[in-house]
């Protein structure tokens, strides 16, 4: 299927600059898209031609991206995130009228998208997933036990362990709660799996068209940012077949196409990986994927295009032992460490092993280099803005501005 046009959403993120190289080296003609513009109209060296979408609303980017795609008409749509994707399959007859996709119907997009209902639905098909309290049984069980930590985060995949908070009282339950419905529009009340980031694990599917697993990939956190519960700093690869098995019959119930990630915990205290979250998306770290030899954004346009002409891949079909590192997020790991214990702390040592083992990963990102200035300049003129109000707020209104 080379020569192939491949329209991607997410162009600047990780998740598409790795889904722009390896569609590219693939000989897939790509073409990216986005709702955010970097500087000096950088962009990756893989991408043919780069469209900035309105971002202002969700209603804003679909019609932005039906747009785009009836203006493109490329052979497949790849959307790599959750507005992305929540677009295509609201539209996705539309869509499919236009150009190959491969995404879930809107109600199991739904059914993994909407937090409670998710873990309702695990609860249900026998799925282990940590317990969910309304505000009241959450007081209740924060009254009961003084040592008792509780998880309250937006009841929608808002990604990137964006408004994550652990609570410990009750007046901070109810400033949590308050804080992230007003933000987020719903507050999750969900039970607290102790453990590390080592506990932390997650499970990567793709489906075709006829809701087949066709491949798949399981890795586990070594370290995270913040410390206490987020993102990935560094991973590793595993091959833990049995969490698919554990996953599978919530996939199956909602007939899945396309990408989906599972996050799980696993629990000491009975011995059980635990579904933290579904997200009905692909994971942001796409790149690892490929490093370990799974190019997962070629398999799903080809799965789009023709789902028969991809054969399952028997688990796993990567490399499973491979290390792999967010450079910002580790940099920040290193840098506590060393607040907390200077260079003879033990994990300080440990950081410096980890950056060596994926020091070659790191400089393969910097082949397409021009997006990794155009976010750093983006950083840093949001940066210097805000300073800039902040200044201008402190001088008050008298302040001549010289």
């Amino acid at each position: 299927m080379s020569g192939k046009t491949v329209l991607l959403t997410n162009a600047t993120s990780g998740a598409g600059l790795a889904a722009s190289k390896a569609l590219a080296a693939a000989g897939r003609r790509v073409i990216t898209s986005d709702f955010r513009r970097l500087p000096l109209g950088l962009r990756s060296r893989y991408s043919w031609a780069n469209h900035v979408l309105s971002g202002t609303s969700q209603s804003d980017l679909e019609e932005g991206l039906l747009a785009l795609v009836d203006r493109v008409r490329p052979d497949v749509f790849l959307p790599l995130e959750t507005r992305s994707v929540f677009a295509a399959s609201k539209n996705r007859e539309s869509l499919a009228a236009m150009t190959a996709i491969n995404v879930p119907a809107l109600d199991a997009f739904l059914a993994a998208h909407d937090k409670a209902a998710c873990m309702a639905e695990c609860r249900h098909l026998g799925i282990p997933c940590p317990a969910v309290y309304s505000q009241d049984q959450a007081l209740g069980v924060l009254k009961r036990d003084r040592d008792a930590v509780l998880v309250v985060k937006p009841d929608y995949d808002a990604g990137a362990a964006v408004g994550v908070r652990y609570v410990r009282d009750g007046e901070q339950l109810r400033r949590e709660v308050l804080e992230c419905t007003n933000r987020f529009g719903g507050a999750l009340i969900q039970e607290y799996i102790p453990g590390g980031p080592e506990a932390m694990k997650t499970a990567v599917l793709l489906f075709s068209r006829e809701s087949l697993l066709v491949a798949a990939f399981t890795t586990r956190k070594v370290r995270q940012w913040p410390e206490s519960g987020g993102l990935t700093a560094v991973s590793c690869s595993t091959a833990e077949e049995h969490l698919l098995g554990q996953v599978l019959p919530f996939f199956e119930k909602w007939r899945w196409r396309g990408a989906a990630e599972v996050e799980l915990k696993f629990d000491n205290r009975d011995g059980q990986d635990k579904v933290i979250e579904i997200n009905p998306r692909f994971p942001g770290y796409l790149r690892f994927l490929g490093e370990c030899g799974l190019d997962f954004p070629v398999m799903a346009a080809d799965l789009a295009l023709d789902g028969q002409a991809v054969p399952c891949a028997a688990f796993p079909a990567y490399v499973a032992g491979v290390r792999y590192l967010n450079p910002g997020l580790f940099l920040r790991t290193v840098l506590s460490d060393l607040r907390r214990g200077g260079p003879r702390n033990p994990e300080f040592r440990n950081a410096l092993r980890e950056m060596r083992a994926a020091w070659p990963v790191i400089l393969r990102m910097l082949d397409d280099p021009l997006p990794l200035l155009g976010r750093a300049l983006r950083h840093t003129f949001q940066t210097s803005r805000r300073v800039a109000k902040d200044l201008r707020r402190v001088a008050g209104p008298n302040s001549t501005g010289q």
